[in-house]
């Protein structure tokens, strides 16, 4: 009955999340049938799983609650503040009474009566007391319950069309991992093709002379599909058209016809075969959502809650966060030792090697493409909670608050996401108190009354860094140098820069705050958020100007360090380029970089600043060869090149921290152990643009 009880707990936490996630949206968006529906939906599964398990004043509750909805989508009440305000009042309630159902807590029981009444006054109940309450739920427990269900997603059939250039193989592209990969996203049939050779003396070994017809039955998206080829659609025909019919995969008369000789011309004709798949396949049809599909007891109900439950324990298990962390470093280790495997067969050209090598690079990425799937979480699972507090402080503090997050799609392992929730709170909190001014300041400085807290994520190297940035009154500078002299932190006569100055601001006691309020001011606080940051191995800096804003940044490792990256050389050197940020390669004669004062390359018919390596790195500034590879990479919305001498090919890279010698290099961010056992140091991209932006801006003046 325990796991039961605590499966429950599980996909309560799950719903409720989603529940106030639906209710922020539909404060900002309050004539959005979809999120009234939605929180509708949320909250009639969480009263079916309720009442299965018997937990009848939590049913009872979201019950009540589910009504006001319910009319609000049927047109017989309006959506307004007050009904929001209980609502997320009675979210509050639940994550409380989840774990105390039978109300044992006395202030959970007196705020369980007060909200039952103000949801009562919205739909024109009377007021209850606990000896109502009590007789409600005797009531409820000899009614029969509804048992919702929720939609299955259906899967599609998609045609993909993958011709690669002969020339894929010279940039480190595989076709073949790529075609491994739609395979592995559900049933597939895979048709190659062969472009004519007309005599051995056109036969080139390096060129790529295959292309695929490749047919998918999948639950995933078109978009899914188009990201695989992401690196190689500058050198690639690609055309994929989802065929409105299922069970064809499998269908022996699809599979002869596609996998003959009707049609293996060049293209496939695809007209053809959507014809031939309406005569053979299952027309793939959407199906209405049922709110109330089976009507049981509360007896009965707790047995199929049994069924399901047994289900979903066999789809899903936990794991200890040590065996996953094992499995990690043995993943890394069998990264190295296939990149050592890889080097052995270039070096001996073995067929039969060649093979097994392959196989095992395959094998390993999608190893560790696995690996990071059970350990890593999108930073966005932790930005509703964010919301609701930029919601109710900002009502608190009497301002108007816009919060806007980006980049909610980067990965964090899940300790470090916990560990770090509780100063990204602190830090919004100083946000909004001291950080955003009141409506009317606002105006009286010629800005929008309504402030924007913005949480940003991303990439950079093989670090991730957060940014808290608002467009509030800013930092004063001057007041952080008078209160740290004040406190004996610093001496008068100390010439220090912006960045040392602002960094007191983490020191324990220290605060700028005239009025202490409950929110914050206090002084504690701010060298706990540093604290806690270091222990993750971050850092952590402050950027303000009066009157513009504040920017919080914080740089923290990515604790899984394997990463597709970008083999260089500059200067017999080797590097790895992070290929999440690469956008594409050139080839560029020496003489084009040469006395290029504005420092623009003419690339794609586009402008495009670029940085000499070489030169930054105090090399001379261009190898002996007259070409050098200049990589375009993406900082923000920003392209930037950066000039390489060779690009040796893709790799796999275990990164490693990097010693003391380097600890004041921000443009390296770790390093890796090649096949042959040498180095190549991993470059922070968005570091190395930052320090040339501010060189050059010192150059000019």
């Amino acid at each position: 009955m325990e796991e039961m009880k605590d499966t429950y707990i599980q996909e309560a936490n799950e719903l409720l999340e989603n529940l106030e996630s639906s209710l922020l949206s539909l404060e900002d968006n309050p004539n959005d049938k979809s999120n009234i529906e939605q929180v509708f939906r949320v909250m009639h599964t969480l009263k079916g799983n309720s009442s299965m398990f018997g937990l009848t004043k939590i049913a009872e509750f979201v019950h009540d609650l589910e009504t006001i909805y319910d009319k609000i989508r049927q047109g017989e009440m309006q959506l307004s503040k007050e009904i929001l305000n209980t609502t997320l009042a009675s979210f509050d309630h639940l994550n409380l009474i989840i774990v105390d159902s039978e109300l044992e807590e006395e202030l959970n029981k007196d705020n369980h009566f007060k909200l039952i009444n103000e949801i009562h006054k919205f739909i024109g109940k009377g007021s209850v007391n606990s000896h109502d309450i009590e007789q409600v739920i005797e009531e409820q427990e000899l009614q029969p319950v509804a048992v919702s269900s929720e939609p299955i997603d259906l899967p599609k059939t998609f045609h993909i069309h993958f011709e690669p250039e002969e020339s894929i193989f010279l940039d480190g592209s595989n076709p073949l991992f790529l075609v491994a990969e739609l395979a592995a996203m559900g049933k597939s049939i895979i048709v190659p093709h062969f472009k004519h050779v007309t005599s051995l003396n056109d036969y080139n070994p390096t060129s790529c002379f295959t292309y695929w017809d490749i047919y998918l039955e999948s639950t995933c998206q078109k978009t899914d599909v188009l990201d695989v080829f992401v690196f190689v659609e500058g050198n690639s025909t690609i055309e994929i058209t989802e065929i409105p019919f299922i069970e064809l995969i499998s269908n022996a008369s699809f599979n002869e016809v596609v996998n003959g000789t009707i049609f293996k011309d060049l293209k496939t004709d695809i007209t053809s075969i959507i014809l031939l798949a309406e005569s053979i396949g299952k027309k793939v049809e959407a199906e209405p959502i049922k709110n109330d599909v089976l009507v049981a007891t509360p007896v009965e109900a707790q047995k199929v809650a049994k069924v399901e439950t047994k289900e979903k324990v066999v789809s899903s298990i936990r794991v200890s966060s040590d065996k996953l962390d094992e499995l990690m470093n043995l993943v890394s280790e069998l990264v190295t030792t296939q990149a050592s495997l890889t080097l052995y067969n270039q070096k001996n050209e073995t067929p039969e090697l060649e093979v097994i090598s392959e196989n095992i690079e395959k094998l390993s990425r999608r190893l560790r493409d696995i690996a990071f799937g059970m350990t890593l979480v999108p930073i966005n699972n932790m930005f509703s909670r964010f919301q609701r507090l930029v919601r109710d402080v900002s009502m608190a503090l009497g301002k108007e608050v816009q919060f806007v997050t980006e980049g909610g799609e980067t990965e964090l392992d899940k300790s470090i996401i916990e560990t770090l929730t509780d100063p990204l709170m602190h830090i919004i909190r100083n946000s909004l108190d001291h950080g955003l001014e009141l409506p009317e300041v606002r105006e009286s400085h010629n800005k929008d009354r309504k402030g924007t807290v913005k949480l940003k994520a991303f990439y950079s190297g093989i670090s991730v860094y957060i940014q808290i940035i608002d467009d509030g009154k800013g930092i004063d500078v001057n007041i952080i140098r008078k209160k740290a002299i004040s406190k004996g932190f610093l001496k008068e006569d100390e010439v220090l820069t912006d960045k040392e100055i602002f960094d007191f601001i983490f020191y324990p006691g220290f605060s700028t705050a005239e009025v202490i309020t409950d929110i914050s001011g206090r002084g504690v606080g701010m060298d706990v958020v540093k604290r806690n940051i270091t222990d993750l191995k971050g850092v952590v800096s402050v950027e303000s100007k009066v009157n513009v804003g504040t920017t919080l940044t914080i740089k923290l490792p990515l604790s899984l360090s394997i990463i597709d990256g970008l083999l260089v050389e500059i200067a017999h050197v080797n590097y790895i380029i992070p290929l999440s940020v690469v956008n594409k390669c050139y080839e560029v004669d020496n003489s084009e970089m040469m006395d290029n004062f504005n420092k623009l390359l003419i690339l794609d018919e586009k402008q495009v600043p670029f940085i000499n390596i070489r030169q930054e790195f105090g090399y001379k500034n261009v190898s002996d060869s007259e070409k050098s590879q200049i990589i375009v990479v993406s900082d923000g919305d920003k392209k930037v090149g950066i000039s390489v001498d060779y690009i040796v090919g893709e790799y796999q890279a275990v990164v490693k921290p990097i010693g003391k010698y380097y600890k004041n290099q921000d443009f390296i961010s770790g390093a890796t152990i090649l096949g042959d056992g040498s180095i190549a140091l991993v470059m922070d991209t968005h570091k190395i643009i930052d320090l040339y932006t501010e060189h050059v801006k010192l150059e000019l003046k």
